[in-house]
Parts: structure tokens; C-alpha cells; sequence
């Protein structure tokens, strides 16, 4: 829960910013929408609660409260009693222009009684979340979901994978699938007692089935390895597989079509895998790689990266979505994969690499049993490392609650081409990673401070402070505050200050330093990069020529100066 020095703060930036943020709701007074605000932060899927400040209006102006010992009373009654668990709020004054604002800090929902609603509404109706920075009703959905996390986190149920599925015979379990299991089990686990154990014994110590009325019937986890057709009793588990023609979902091919190939993936969910993983080698693109003087091509897309992303998938989505299925898009310069059910709780974009939860135990379990998953929490980490030394992008997320999305970017960031675009930025005096983080400017709208972290390796504060001082470079742009800033390109750059060596040489000196840097030279060149007036750059270069220091080609406006090598330089 947040501390009093860090609603101090909170309140200053969203003041400053006239924004708020995933953690902050603004309202000028204690009208009805209050209780929806209270709600939506003591629900908000990191399980961290925010804070709600009365006496700033949707303009970011502050308004105060007017009666404020009534204000406190009246929260801290719906507190107790509008909502189906008293929500421990903790009400801090703090004085802004000269008005009082009421700061409400709403503790996150106590386990066993998520999720937090209006008593009067109930579940469906009277149950709200912060997602991003607004506030909305959950969908029914997300509150069966909540509910559902909230009774496995008690015990009181099991996972959907370990329950039993009715309308599926028993025998619909292969034995060959089970066999091949207990081989692979006992090859890779010698001292395993599994060997000791019936099938059905070994299929009950997987959660492969369960009991029901004195019967057992085989669970989710058990039909997605062990059945021939797992689909025809859970047809969602099937993964569309889409190869777009254009960058666009709505762009169309030469055949008036959308898509190269559109195909369902059936199977268990190893096959699922392997045949995801296959088609996405023949259709993405090779890249040649120059090591030891070989030449070697590579997938445009680390084999890792693709391999790791579509086992997540598979692995943590939610499989009561009867109706939806995980998507795997392939564009021409990117890969994007959507699974139903968003990220379990509390696990969410920002914390991905450091919380983990798992919605599906018994599916996981058997993933590992496979080698499919390594240790747990690393799969995704992974993915950003492969990425990073492939010199790619980390991956994109976006948890609407409902789907999680993961996009791969095809760009390679140190391209001849980013090489090219970066000379406008000589003079900055600016590190490598301080580069990546333009060339990752150059093919991306927004670069938020979790986006760089996963570029660099840096810890989150060495992050920030990275880009703070390239915004006082002047070369980024800085949006919002905590959690919901993000940095673009500037407009306009300064100019950049000369460096202490450059300062030291003489113009003639300085013309031909980049003339031998870049092998060829022009006026314009002079004029942008060494912030000379173009009377000064032209004359240098025809001085120059005519020493037969530089060798001048073309004419007029296309004339450019190479370095003259007789001299033996």
C-alpha cells in the first residue's frame, strides 16, 4: 500500500502533468462515482491499491473540499458498508492553492473476497477495475475469472485443468501417449518411482483425471497431451494460425485475399507447438550474418523468441474461454500472438519479469515433464534477452484483461540504415545505449521506461536516468509521470555542443577529419555537421582541392570531395 510520502508525490505530478495514472483517480467531490473509484483501485490486478483524491477536478484544477470532516465521514461509511468487504481506506489531508484535498488510499481487496463490489449492485453489476488510467465495470468475464482465482487461491477449488471434464470417456486417453510419457519420464528422471505406478496411477499423479460420483473422467491438462483429438472436447484449445499479406489486417494481397495462409492447429498441445513453431520458420524471413569471416543465415526472429512465445500461449491461457482461441498473426515485419484470458493476477506488463502466477499448474507441470518450459519465471526474460542480443526490439505487451497481446518486431536496430539516421545526432556525445534508444525511436511511436529497461539490461532506476539526461540533451521529449511516462523524439534538435577535441582543431583540420571518417565530403555536410556558415564551408573545400589535399567530382549543386591517398595517408 502506498506510503504518505508517496501520495505527496503522486498528487504533485499528477497536478504538474494534468494526467492521471494507473494508480491515481481525481474528483472534484464525493458524488456517487467516488464508490466505483474505491472500488476499481482495491481490484487493480498488481494487487498494490492506489489512491483517490478529492478536490481535483477533470481539469486538473484544484477545487478542494469544501466541508471536509463531513467528506471523511461519508468514505469512510461506504467504506464499511456499500461494498461486500469493508475496504480499510486511510483519509490524509493535504493543502495545494490554498484548498484542502482529501486523499482517500484504498488498500487492494483481502484475498477470499475479490472481487471487491458494490453490495447493492452485486458481482456482475457492482464490480469495477483500474485498467491503464480509467476506471470501468469489469465484464462478466473478468469477475467469473476473479472469483475463480480467488477460490483456487484459497484451496476451495481446483484449477480448470484438474477438474473433470464429464462428457469425455475415459478411454479417450491413448495409451500410446501415456506410454510414451512414462518413457520420457524415466529417461530423464531415473530415480522417478513411475515406473512403480499404474496408468491410471501415473494419470492421477498428473492430474490427467478425476474423480467425480465415484467415477473418473479425464481432466483438460489430461486431453491436451494424452488424447488424439483434444478438440472435439475443447475445440478453443485450437490455435489459428494467420500470415497476413500487409503490415495491416485489412491489407490485401495480389489475389484480393487477406492472408498468404489461414489455418486452425489441432492437436495435443506438444503438436500444437511444434507445428506453430514449423510454420513460423518456413514463412519468416532470413537474415545473413558475417562471424569469423563465414557467412551463416538466421531466422529474422530469434528461434528461442518464437519457440518461448508460443508455449507461453499455450501454457497460461484461459481455457474456460470456450468461445475464443490463441491467434498467431505473422505480418511482413512483425509476429503477434493473442491469448484469451489476460495475464493471471497478479502478474501484469510492468511486473512480468518479476511476479509470476500460473492459471493452468497441472498443464505447466506436463509442459516441463515435455522440456517445453525450462524453470518458471523465466520464459518470458528469456524472450526479452533473445531479442536483445538478436539486436531487435523487445517484445510489445498489451493486458486488456480480457486478451494479452505480445508483438515481436522484425527491425534489426543497428541496420546500416539506423547507422545512416544516427550521423544527424554526431556531437551529443551520446552512448551506445543512448543510442539504441533513438534507433528504437526510429521504428517505435513510444518508449516507456520498462521498453528500455528490456533494451539494455538496466535496472529500472538506471533506466531513468538514462533518459532523463537525453532529455536534457534535448533529444527526447518526456510524456506524463511514473508509471505512465513515456519518451518520443524531439522535433527539433539543438545544437549540439562541440567536443573539447573539436574545439581544439582548426577548421581545416575538422573538414578533413570527416572527410577521411566518411570517405567523401560536401558543403552541406560542412554546414550541418561542423556548424559552418556555407561562404566558410565552400571556401575550405575549393582551398583544400586546389592544395590537392581533397579531389573534387561533379558539378555545382552534386559536387563532393574525396580524401586525395598519393601523399600515402
Amino acid at each position: 500500500m502506498l506510503t504518505n510520502q508517496q501520495v505527496e508525490q503522486l498528487l504533485d505530478q499528477v497536478l504538474s502533468a494534468r494526467t492521471e495514472l494507473d494508480e491515481v483517480e481525481c474528483k472534484p467531490d464525493i458524488g456517487n462515482t467516488l464508490q466505483h473509484a474505491l472500488c476499481a483501485m482495491s481490484n487493480r490486478r498488481d494487487r498494490n491499491g492506489g489512491v483517490v483524491f478529492v478536490g481535483v477536478d477533470r481539469n486538473f484544477r484544484v477545487v478542494g473540499v469544501p466541508d471536509i470532516e463531513r467528506a471523511q465521514q461519508v468514505i469512510i461509511d461506504w467504506a464499511s458498508d456499500v461494498f461486500n468487504v469493508p475496504l480499510r481506506v486511510i483519509p490524509e489531508l493535504l493543502e495545494r492553492e490554498g484548498h484542502t484535498i482529501l486523499a482517500v488510499i484504498v488498500p487492494p481487496c483481502s484475498p477470499g473476497h475479490r472481487p471487491c463490489h458494490l453490495k447493492r449492485e452485486g458481482f456482475y453489476d457492482g464490480s469495477w477495475i483500474r485498467v491503464g488510467n480509467s476506471t470501468r465495470r469489469m465484464t462478466r468475464d473478468e469477475v467469473r475469472r476473479e472469483v475463480a482465482a480467488d477460490e483456487i487461491a484459497r484451496g476451495t477449488i481446483l484449477p480448470f485443468d484438474m477438474t473433470p471434464c464429464l462428457q469425455a470417456p475415459l478411454d479417450v486417453l491413448d495409451d500410446v501417449l501415456v506410454s510414451d510419457y512414462i518413457e520420457r519420464i524415466k529417461e530423464i528422471r531415473p530415480v522417478s518411482q513411475i515406473e512403480s505406478l499404474s496408468r491410471e496411477g501415473v494419470l492421477r499423479s498428473v492430474y490427467a483425471v478425476a474423480e467425480h460420483e465415484d467415477r473418473w473422467y479425464p481432466t483438460p491438462a489430461g486431453l491436451l497431451f494424452f488424447c488424439r483429438e483434444p478438440q472435439r472436447y475443447l475445440p478453443q484449445s485450437s490455435v489459428e494460425f494467420l500470415h497476413l499479406w500487409g503490415p495491416e489486417l485489412t491489407s490485401l494481397g495480389p489475389d484480393g485475399s487477406r492472408w498468404r495462409l489461414n489455418r486452425e492447429i489441432l492437436g495435443t498441445l506438444p503438436q500444437i507447438i511444434d507445428q506453430v513453431e514449423t510454420l513460423l520458420l518456413e514463412r519468416i524471413a532470413t537474415r545473413g550474418i558475417i562471424n569469423s569471416f563465414r557467412r551463416h543465415d538466421e531466422p529474422e526472429y530469434p528461434r528461442f523468441a518464437l519457440r518461448e512465445s508460443i508455449v507461453n500461449a499455450v501454457a497460461h491461457r484461459d481455457y474456460t474461454l470456450r468461445g475464443s482461441r490463441i491467434q498467431v498473426r505473422l505480418f511482413p515485419d512483425r509476429l503477434e500472438i493473442y491469448t484469451p484470458g489476460g495475464l493471471p493476477p497478479p502478474v501484469t506488463v510492468d511486473n512480468i519479469e518479476d511476479e509470476q502466477a500460473t492459471r493452468n499448474e497441472a498443464i505447466v507441470n506436463l509442459l516441463q515433464d515435455f522440456h517445453y518450459m525450462e524453470r518458471r519465471g523465466y520464459g518470458f526474460n528469456g524472450i526479452v534477452a533473445a531479442m536483445r542480443e538478436a539486436g531487435l526490439s523487445p517484445p510489445l505487451l498489451r493486458d486488456d484483461g480480457s486478451s494479452f497481446g505480445l508483438c515481436l518486431k522484425s527491425h534489426v536496430l543497428m541496420s546500416p540504415e539506423a547507422l545512416e539516421w544516427l550521423k544527424q545526432f554526431e556531437g551529443f556525445a551520446l552512448s551506445p545505449q543512448e543510442r539504441l534508444a533513438l534507433v528504437y525511436l526510429r521504428v517505435n511511436e513510444r518508449l516507456y521506461n520498462r521498453d528500455y529497461v528490456r533494451l539494455t539490461d538496466y535496472t529500472s532506476a538506471e533506466a531513468t536516468q538514462a533518459l532523463r539526461r537525453m532529455v536534457d540533451k534535448g533529444v527526447l521529449v518526456m510524456h506524463g509521470t511514473r508509471g505512465g511516462a513515456y519518451y518520443t523524439l524531439s522535433e527539433r534538435l539543438p545544437q549540439p555542443q562541440p567536443s573539447l577535441l573539436d574545439t581544439m582543431l582548426s577548421d581545416e583540420e575538422r573538414v578533413l577529419q570527416l572527410a577521411k571518417r566518411e570517405g567523401r565530403i560536401t558543403a552541406g555536410m560542412c554546414i550541418k555537421r561542423l556548424q559552418m556558415p556555407r561562404w566558410r564551408a565552400s571556401k575550405l573545400l575549393q582551398r583544400l582541392a586546389t592544395q590537392g589535399v581533397l579531389q573534387s567530382h561533379g558539378k555545382r549543386r552534386g559536387r563532393y570531395y574525396t580524401p586525395n591517398h598519393r601523399d600515402g595517408s
